[in-house]
């Protein structure tokens, strides 16, 4: 699978892909564990491309990088199915690699759902389901 890196592990701030171009979507409450982006070619649910995060080395963002699918992460944005594709050169994922998936998960998903209470004045909330492992 060919991944797009929007945001690079160790950044806080959320890239997403616009037009060709990277553009800030916001700053994040923590670092981000792991490169951050989509798998090229695919669709998702919510109709963007589905989602990465991509393991090992910090990647710059724009950098496109060949890697195997390790796990999934079960995610729900706002009442929308968003999964997240775990990718790894060899298509394993490390204990630590786990700890680190489901430490920023459980932030983030409460860090979303209070961002959209704050800002859309709506309570949207923003569920971590969980990691299937061995896709």
């Amino acid at each position: 699978m060919r991944a797009f890196i929007e945001t690079p592990k160790w950044s806080v701030v959320k890239y997403k892909a616009e037009g060709g171009r990277l553009v800030r979507e916001f700053v994040s409450p923590l670092p981000n564990l792991f490169n951050y982006g989509f798998i090229e070619g695919t669709k998702a649910p919510d109709g963007m491309e589905e989602d990465a995060i991509v393991l090992g080395p910090t990647l710059m963002a724009g950098a496109r990088v060949e890697a195997k699918r390790a796990a999934v992460v079960l995610f729900t944005d706002a009442g929308v199915r968003d999964n997240k594709t775990v990718l790894s050169v060899d298509g394993k994922i490390g204990r630590a690699d786990l700890l680190a998936i489901y430490a920023f998960f459980i932030v983030y998903s409460a860090y979303k759902t209070l961002r959209h209470l704050l800002v859309e004045r709506r309570l949207k909330a923003c569920v971590f389901g969980g990691i299937v492992r061995n896709i």
